[in-house]
């Protein structure tokens, strides 16, 4: 049950928190997010007060529990936009924090699935240390992601299929979540992953060199596609590094056709 309390902490960073005297406070439109925050709070025995206020659901504790949490987790949050990663939430098992993050995605996560070109699963806050222990906890568990300001606020960033894959896998969304659902909408959308289209470049050129049309050719890609994968593309917001770029791939040119290989 005390492990359960890792939910409650990423919910009170997410829609949650706690007053300056220790009231602790959540709320969500979600009905069962707020049956996981509730449940996660069993370990104490108290009670909450909850209140339906337009379709809201308002979930308050008394002071004393906020003093608790405080004394296990030391003030990670002590009224509006105080919140904190502590010395002791930062000392949590990995497994404990894999929780945190579930539920707190579940509070503030978002799933962008617009088009072929722009597909993340992304979290903003107000306060940078935040995105910034989320980052490193992710990156303990093998997924990349990018931080970058946006109006004002924080937002981190996972845009590789394979940590978007390896972000469904080790943390994820609640189960049977909207947001589950649009990610595993979105990984089932890409037909052929850019990460995965370059380990396959990678394998054929540790076989041998090649030039661009043999690799289009035992890929069944478009020339354009090779020369982008192994040479990079800019979009209108940001540059896409290509394998050469990335310090894999060398080429030389022999008879004007560039020979690519492994570096």
């Amino acid at each position: 049950m005390k492990e359960n309390l890792a939910l409650a902490l990423g919910h009170l960073f997410g829609d949650g928190g706690i007053s300056s005297k220790g009231r602790v406070h959540y709320c969500n439109t979600e009905d069962f997010l707020v049956k996981e925050f509730v449940d996660s709070m069993s370990f104490f025995e108290i009670e909450p007060w909850i209140h339906n206020e337009e379709n809201i659901l308002r979930v308050n504790y008394p002071v004393m529990l906020g003093r608790e949490l405080w004394r296990l987790f030391g003030r990670f949050s002590f009224g509006k936009d105080t919140k904190i990663i502590t010395s002791e939430i930062d000392k949590i098992p990995l497994s404990w924090k894999v929780k945190m993050l579930r539920a707190w995605f579940n509070d503030d996560g978002t799933v962008v699935n617009y088009n072929s070109k722009y597909r993340v699963v992304a979290i903003k806050q107000k306060l940078r240390p935040l995105v910034v222990f989320i980052h490193d906890t992710l990156k303990e568990l093998g997924i990349n992601s990018q931080i970058s300001e946006d109006q004002g606020k924080w937002i981190l960033r996972i845009t590789k299929f394979k940590d978007i894959v390896k972000f469904r896998d080790k943390v994820n969304f609640s189960e049977n979540y909207r947001k589950a659902e649009k990610l595993d909408e979105l990984i089932k959308g890409i037909k052929n992953p850019h990460d995965l289209t370059k380990d396959k470049i990678l394998f054929l050129l540790r076989k041998s060199s090649k030039t661009r049309k043999e690799l289009s050719k035992e890929l069944d890609l478009t020339l354009e596609t090779i020369y982008e994968h192994l040479h990079g593309r800019k979009t209108s917001s940001r540059k896409v590094e290509g394998l050469i770029s990335q310090g894999l791939v060398g080429f030389n040119k022999k008879e004007g056709v560039n020979i690519y290989s492994l570096i």
